[in-house]
């Protein structure tokens, strides 16, 4: 993949690809950390990502692969290296996540995209190293908690809602101040899948919310 797709065509996958490909995308959370490349089994599938990128789900043989992170044009500075085992049928978001100096990725797995045409199903990562627990508001619904028992770093949360257009604010859990961060115009339709990623730090002031719709790019990450 040459460049990182916010928005990308949903393609059908088939019957022999259900059976033997995973599911992976990759997301860059590290504020601190250069645009990267990622090297799944020697083969480059992802190009220049700066910080906040997130790809679509591409697929990727099921079994063991070598994944080997560098910082963007420069083959031999390498910020990962490592063996990820990866399920047929499964999910994965690989982030990239911590700061430069301790950089490492933290998998988060799920078993399919949304298909119910009544709900749709939002899923939240905590990837800011330095924020604390927080907890979404839907400021039109009254200020309506979320995450009823909040997020904390390196975790990620599910909701299944109803499709709606809401306004959120990112509070610390248990308060309505301060807001940490405002997220307007969050337009969301049923039988998708979205995501929200918490990241960057607050002592740093690059603490962002990025959304994306979750979509499937056959062959993005390698695969046939």
């Amino acid at each position: 993949m040459t460049a990182l797709i916010a928005a990308a065509l949903t393609l059908s996958v088939s019957a022999s690809a259900q059976m033997t490909d995973a599911y992976v995308r990759v997301v860059h959370a590290v504020a601190d950390a250069p645009a990267v490349d990622v090297y799944v089994d020697g083969t480059k599938t992802v190009s220049n990502a700066p910080f906040k990128a997130v790809t679509p789900y591409g697929n990727v043989p099921a079994g063991s692969h070598t994944v080997k992170i560098t910082v963007a044009g420069d083959a031999n500075t390498v910020v990962f290296d490592g063996k990820v085992d990866l399920t047929a049928g499964t999910y994965y978001t690989v982030a990239a996540v911590g700061y430069l100096a301790n950089l490492k990725p933290k998998i988060f797995t799920a078993t399919s995209l949304n298909t119910d045409p009544g709900k749709a199903q939002v899923n939240v990562y905590h990837l800011s190293p330095d924020g604390p627990r927080v907890q979404a508001l839907a400021v039109d619904m009254n200020n309506t908690a979320l995450l009823p028992k909040g997020l904390a770093y390196g975790n990620m949360g599910t909701l299944n809602v109803p499709p709606m257009a809401v306004n959120l604010n990112i509070v610390p859990f248990g308060a309505t101040q301060p807001v940490v961060k405002n997220v307007t115009g969050l337009s969301i339709a049923g039988g998708k899948t979205y995501s929200l990623f918490a990241l960057g730090t607050l002592a740093g002031k690059s603490f962002d919310v990025v959304a994306t719709e979750d979509k499937l790019e056959m062959g993005s990450m390698g695969g046939k």
